[in-house]
């Protein structure tokens, strides 16, 4: 029995829609595909943004280095150890033990008696006592944050020499060490002490009094990492944002996509703000100076921290909402079926 000619483009109907459902579904396949490609690598993106952007602002932004260098300098350890530092080279500068041995010359016998080697004695300790005092009352004043600040912002275009390995100004990259030179602070303390009559004030030459403001082996990767920095501070933040333009343009369920973009930037800022953490530790544990290292850190740390905990704060208000955009669409498409 032949088909009849109205059975024909029936049937060629039914295999137009066939090929045309098979092409839908290849397609919403291939756009979700694609969506959430773009989702992943934009919420990855803005987590490196995130970092390079601070990484850049801390480091190679005058004032704002300046401004976490300040925490350092309030510090009464990091004053503390400044301060005999100072002393110390000031010590030096003038010879306290050469003093001490023409003071014992000049008394006229070879080997003067017990009592006279102690008020010698005494008096050496006397004078380096008071040097120690003006030193520490100096670092102590707010005028020593101004000789701070002061030497800071002149170092700071020499970080970005250091950092690039041309170590061209104050500020030196050496091996695992980046040091600041606070010279200035000898001088002032000799204006001081020349203002006080000190006998020995005009002994005290020019002095590098080199600081260690970083004792760690992350300094050299840091030095070849700052090209790398520049460009994703620059260019992350905009990929990131074309990222989610094509997730947006392309999935199928924009609110779905919005889901996978506050969940994976949830774990990636909590992921984040652990590994500040754990780097943390290791940061104290490789340093030369593990007292001064956390302040170090936390110094340099506490804007990149805090923008990571924005970041997951606002990953979660991402997720509640787009799950609250799905239920209600679902209540709404359950209510109009019924």
């Amino acid at each position: 029995m032949s088909e009849t000619p109205t059975e024909e483009p029936a049937a060629a109907a039914a295999d137009e829609d066939a090929g045309g459902g098979v092409r839908r579904g290849v397609w919403g396949a291939v756009r979700w595909v694609v969506a959430m490609l773009a989702c992943v690598l934009a919420v990855v993106a803005v987590t490196g943004a995130v970092a390079a952007y601070y990484a850049r602002l801390e480091l190679l932004t005058t004032d704002r280095f300046v401004e976490r260098t300040d925490v350092i300098a309030e510090d009464e350890q990091v004053q503390a150890a400044i301060a005999t530092m100072v002393t110390n080279e000031i010590a030096n500068a003038i010879d306290v033990d050469s003093i001490t041995q023409q003071a014992s010359g000049w008394v006229g016998v070879e080997n003067p008696p017990a009592y006279v080697k102690d008020l010698i004695a005494s008096a050496a300790e006397s004078l380096r006592a008071y040097i120690e005092t003006e030193v520490n009352e100096f670092v102590a004043s707010p005028a020593f944050l101004k000789v701070w600040d002061a030497a800071v912002t002149e170092a700071h275009s020499s970080l970005v020499s250091a950092l690039e390995g041309d170590n061209t100004g104050s500020l030196v990259a050496e091996g695992n060490t980046l040091t600041l030179d606070l010279g200035k602070v000898v001088e002032v303390v000799k204006e001081r002490l020349a203002e006080n009559d000190f006998a020995y004030a005009a002994d005290i030459p020019a002095i590098d009094a080199q600081y260690v403001l970083v004792d760690s082996d992350q300094v050299p990767e840091l030095q070849e990492r700052t090209d790398q920095l520049k460009w994703a501070a620059t260019w992350l933040p905009w990929i990131a944002l074309a990222l989610l333009v094509v997730a947006v343009l392309v999935a199928p369920r924009r609110w779905v996509a919005a889901l996978v973009v506050g969940l994976l930037a949830a774990v990636l800022a909590g992921t984040a703000l652990f590994a500040l953490s754990k780097v943390r530790e290791e940061f104290v544990k490789q340093a030369g100076d593990a007292s001064f290292a956390p302040l170090t850190y936390d110094a340099f740390t506490s804007g990149l921290k805090g923008s990571y905990l924005v970041m997951l704060i606002a990953a979660i208000v991402v997720v509640v909402a787009a799950v609250g955009a799905m239920v209600l669409r679902r209540e709404r498409a359950q209510a109009e079926t019924a």
